[in-house]
């Protein structure tokens, strides 16, 4: 199964998220590990082992572990190390033959990699400082925000590992987009108003859009609404105020795409 089609089906849940700047003392202990584990390092040295691999991880570097790796680990005493770590497991729900199955598929990603693209390492920096934000906030909504973050950080690993190249034009492009469907979901918008948001073609921006996310705009309009409309469902609101609430006119697109995507409908959903 290719990279993409996990991240689209992907659904990450997070058990612990620290911003570390370690002590001098601070090791993890040689053990196996039961989640997954990522780790960007954007200061200081540290000395890791997976499974009998051992190796210095510095600033730049992107750590993972998955379960099941026999792992340790310890940091320079004259330069400590600081970095952003993420302990996390998820599923990947697939409908198949009318129901749903969860795939047992692994992230392809090696155990210790640099990132040799400074924009890349900025972003990637930049997604997890918002990651983080969100996770300390104790928001009601900060799992639907933590895994939007994360699944951008995982897509544009994914695209690096693939690639070791990314098209930073378009995926400002497409952030931009995203950022103004976020803003007026609960509209109707076109594809000609989301192409002049970023004052580009209709044709250029599905292209690229669809090459960054995996998804058409229209696709990725949908799921958020309904990502949108499962939280103000959790809060007590009916499902057509929630339609409305979301950007449907509809209340039997509602219920469709609610059903397609979920697998039940919105007050199966309620009951649950």
């Amino acid at each position: 199964m290719k990279t993409s089609d996990v991240l689209n089906s992907m659904v990450p849940h997070f058990h612990l998220a620290i911003k570390r700047y370690a002590t001098p003392s601070w090791k993890i202990p040689h053990a196996v590990f039961h989640h997954h584990n990522l780790m960007l390092i954007f200061d200081g040295e540290a000395n890791l082992l997976c499974n009998d691999t051992e190796f210095t991880a510095v600033s730049g570097d992107l750590v993972y572990f998955k379960p099941g790796d026999m792992r340790r680990g310890d940091t320079n005493p004259n330069r400590l190390v600081k970095c952003y770590t993420v302990d996390f497991q998820y599923a990947c729900p697939v409908k198949e033959n009318g129901s749903w199955v969860n795939l047992d598929v692994a992230l392809p990603f090696p155990a210790h990699t640099h990132i040799q693209d400074r924009y890349l390492f900025r972003r990637l920096t930049e997604l997890f400082e918002e990651f983080m934000r969100h996770w300390s906030s104790g928001h009601e909504n900060r799992t639907f925000r933590c895994r939007a973050d994360f699944m951008e950080i995982l897509l544009l690993i994914s695209k690096y590992m693939e690639h070791n190249t990314i098209n930073y034009s378009a995926i400002h492009k497409v952030e931009k987009v995203i950022n103004y469907i976020a803003a007026n979901y609960t509209r109707k918008l076109t594809l000609d108003e989301l192409a002049d948001s970023v004052h580009i073609s209709r044709s250029h921006l599905g292209h690229i859009f669809k090459e960054t996310t995996g998804e058409t705009p229209f696709e990725f309009i949908i799921k958020y609404r309904i990502a949108r409309a499962k939280e103000f469902l959790e809060n007590g609101c009916s499902v057509t105020d929630t339609a409305s609430l979301v950007g449907f006119g509809d209340m039997f697109y509602f219920s469709r795409y609610f059903k397609k995507i979920e697998g039940i409908s919105p007050n199966k959903y309620i009951g649950l």
